[in-house]
């Protein structure tokens, strides 16, 4: 009880400085990189906490705000798949360990097929868990690129992660092939972890860092191996060795416990096969000590549980002992039990991803509902405000170039500025609605469409008198004919012949849905495989032809077809003439002609 009591202490501690992080962070008194840096000194401590997700929301809103700051929001994925992993769901932590080699590889600081932190991850759940076939599967897959990494270092192009991600694979490699017995496998893991490992001390300031770390791997990889050859003085000078590295002052501090309780482990377990029972219940005392402030998975609490049933056992203490061991197989079979029910199922994965995400957008929608009549106020006022603007330098120009150029310039401003606004503001309406349905939201949701609209045909208002050329409508058509190419497999031949003509932005406009429905009408009912479009600037007008090579259109269609007699509307605004030559079943053509500016 003592220690769950400090476990608790030590908890509510670290989430009262991350509420001094956020409250001086959203006092503009710490900058961004500020904050993300002190979160990443606390959140390891917490992996273990339920809370944890909803706690590091603002550090993903930061994270995933910057294009920049790649290895933040994989410092973020690797903080779920180990609460995920504490939390014995093991699915959902092999899928964030993969989203934080993604985000890695994105940020640069890892090649793409390249080792990934995902890997090491899924093999330290199947070892973990006794799966020793799946591991071997795995390092299987992944000899190629371990292979690889001797060369990578002495190039100069492995970085230091890289080097840790090798060596920690081919220890598990080194454990795995000592319990199934394969001596050759494991010898040869073995001389692979020792080259990268003599490589590296030939570039020290490179690696310094990691040094600790590859210092430990060493003396683990070697002591398993020693223990296999039968020489147990040796491994336990290695062993020992090992726990002096994790124990050190240069050792990362967040890796102490997890490491820290994983020798500790592998010495009650040595000391009791050899029957130094006293040395065997140093470390369970130690390892029992862990518990006061360390998260551990559900696999090291039964190992406690089958430490004490030995120790009872030896004392005779055989009831006690028996209890102690039922427990532990408990234990462990449901360990079993989540690992195959769920590190598998990706789809699960998935969905716990998705279900987070969805429940922080939740937290952090509440969180801002009061800032949301602000923020709709804001909008529509600069709406107002381009609005006049618009107006005022309308009015004032005096030359028509100048008249167009700036007309184009509001019309973009519209739709990329005012018309995202709009969505947004209409979309946190209609979510707020969704939950507290009132009158009122749906009022302004009504205003806001309404407003949408209004800029939509501003925008079109402005843009009705940019100019465009018989060039930019040939390009226009060639795009879409090669879609439908793409999409349907009927060829085309276009022609454009004048191209330099200039055309208004109504004309380019009613030109292409004209042309538009024709090709719609081809595909509906022509049966044709290709279609000929020419387009012929003259000094007065445009004449655009139109043909496929299908039977052309039933006289009935073609009579009471909505599409036709839009084409004719069209044709008409455009002040054109517009002909039908209709020779079903062997084909039609159309010709328009129109008169150019």
């Amino acid at each position: 009880m003592a220690g769950h009591s400090l476990h608790a202490q030590v908890s509510d501690s670290l989430h009262h400085r991350l509420a001094n992080l956020l409250v001086q962070y959203r006092a503009r008194l710490l900058k961004d990189t500020d904050y993300l840096r002190s979160v990443d000194s606390i959140a390891p401590l917490l992996e273990g906490d339920d809370s944890l997700p909803g706690l590091l929301s603002t550090y993903r809103q930061i994270a995933f705000g910057d294009p920049t700051l790649g290895r933040r929001r994989a410092n973020y994925y690797t903080y779920l798949a180990l609460n995920a992993y504490n939390a014995s769901k093991f699915g959902s932590a092999i899928y964030y360990s993969e989203k934080n080699n993604e985000e890695r590889v994105r940020a640069g600081i890892f090649e793409k097929g390249e080792l990934a932190h995902s890997d090491l991850f899924a093999l330290s759940l199947y070892y973990n868990n006794r799966d020793y076939p799946k591991v071997i599967m795995k390092l299987l897959i992944l000899g190629p690129a371990l292979n690889r990494v001797p060369a990578a270092v002495t190039a100069g192009k492995a970085s230091p992660e890289q080097v840790f991600l090798a060596l920690s694979i081919l220890e598990t490699a080194v454990y795995t092939y000592a319990k199934t017995g394969d001596s050759v496998a494991r010898m040869a893991a073995f001389r692979l972890a020792a080259t990268i490992q003599q490589e590296v001390r030939r570039q020290p300031e490179k690696y310094a860092r990691f040094l600790p770390q590859y210092n430990y791997l060493e003396h683990c990889t070697a002591y398993r191996n020693e223990l296999s050859l039968g020489h147990p003085e040796a491994a336990q000078q290695l062993l020992h060795s090992a726990i002096d590295d994790v124990e050190s002052a240069d050792f990362p501090k967040n890796l102490k416990a997890d490491y820290g309780v994983s020798l500790y482990t592998e010495a009650v377990d040595f000391y009791f096969d050899r029957n130094q029972v006293d040395s065997a219940r140093r470390y369970l005392d130690i390892l029992h000590g862990h518990g006061a402030n360390a998260m551990y998975a559900v696999t090291d609490q039964g190992f406690l549980l089958v430490g004490d049933s030995r120790l009872l056992a030896g004392e005779g203490k055989y009831a006690e002992a028996y209890q102690a061991l039922r427990k532990a197989w408990l234990l462990r079979d449901s360990a079993f039990y989540a690992v195959s029910s769920d590190k598998d199922n990706n789809l699960y994965a998935l969905a716990e991803a998705e279900n987070a995400r969805a429940e922080l957008l939740r937290s952090e929608e509440s969180k801002h509902a009061a800032q949301r009549s602000n923020l709709l106020l804001f909008f529509i006022l600069t709406m107002l405000v381009l609005g006049g603007v618009t107006a005022f330098l309308i009015y004032r120009a005096r030359q028509q170039q100048r008249l167009l150029d700036l007309q184009g310039h509001l019309a973009r401003n519209f739709h990329d500025t005012v018309g995202p606004m709009l969505l947004y503001a209409n979309a946190l309406v209609k979510k707020e609605a969704d939950h507290r349905p009132s009158t009122a939201l749906d009022e302004l949701k009504s205003q806001i469409g309404q407003v949408m609209e209004a800029v939509r045909s501003i925008s079109h208002d402005l843009k009705s008198n940019r100019l465009g050329t018989i060039n930019g409508l040939g390009k226009e058509l060639s795009t879409l004919l090669e879609k439908i190419r793409e999409a349907t497999g009927i060829g085309f031949t276009l022609t454009v012949d004048n191209d330099n003509r200039v055309l208004s932005h109504f004309q380019l406009t009613h030109l292409l849905k004209i042309v538009q429905e024709l090709i719609s009408n081809s595909i509906k009912h022509a049966g044709c495989s290709r279609i000929m479009v020419v387009i012929k600037g003259h000094p007065r007008n445009l004449q655009l032809d139109y043909s496929d090579d299908g039977r052309g259109m039933d006289p009935d269609v073609a009579a009471t077809g909505i599409g036709l007699a839009n084409i004719r509307e069209r044709v008409a605004s455009l002040q054109g003439l517009f002909e039908l030559n209709n020779a079903f079943p062997e084909g039609y053509s159309i010709a328009l002609s129109i008169p150019l500016l």
